[in-house]
């Protein structure tokens, strides 16, 4: 096998196994650290059931648009993100999937839940995403010597909106992240 796929082989393991659900918040121990104080949570990507059509993605607890130009809609189960950016010549990478948790941890907002990860020693950065309807909240992380994860978290009433975004380049991709976040529209309660 290649490099490449044996780091995929690697990554999806990594963010299956190494992280905790958005929607059940599970303690994790850092691999240079195993003290109880010194553990923090992680969101994991979650796979929703969605409904795509050219470019309209709709899940249960809200919609948002993937422009087809820009994005493809994978629809692998094995792919780590339901999106992939059109990539020109190998030169980025970005693979997006937008989730909802099943339930907010009590009395800890999108904020917190980020600065409750910060001590980690795998986080290497956070900081904040602003769209006109929220505010995403992040903390980012490495998957191997190449390639990042990000997970932006936003509240979102009783629950919170989960983005896991993973990229060889966050520079680059900043603004078309922030795009599709906008994008995002809450479906009524049913």
């Amino acid at each position: 096998m290649n490099k490449k796929i044996i780091t995929a082989i690697f990554a999806a393991a990594v963010i299956s196994t190494a992280l905790c659900g958005c929607s059940r918040q599970k303690p994790y121990v850092p691999s240079n650290e195993q003290a109880a104080s010194e553990q923090a949570e992680k969101l994991a990507v979650k796979k929703e059931k969605i409904t795509y059509n050219k470019g309209n993605v709709t899940c249960s607890d809200f919609s948002f648009f993937a422009d087809p130009t820009l994005w493809n809609y994978t629809e692998s189960s094995d792919d780590t993100c339901d999106f992939r950016m059109k990539a020109y010549k190998d030169l980025t990478t970005c693979g997006v999937s937008l989730f909802s948790s099943d339930e907010k941890v009590t009395g800890q907002d999108a904020q917190m839940k980020v600065l409750s990860v910060i001590n980690n020693a795998d986080v290497v950065s956070t900081g904040t995403l602003a769209t006109a309807d929220r505010t995403f909240y992040y903390y980012e992380y490495s998957i191997n010597e190449d390639l990042h994860a990000r997970t932006y978290i936003a509240d979102n009433n009783d629950k919170y909106i989960c983005a896991y975004v993973e990229s060889n380049n966050f520079g680059y991709i900043d603004g078309k992240i922030a795009d599709l976040l906008s994008s995002i529209q809450l479906t009524d309660a049913k």
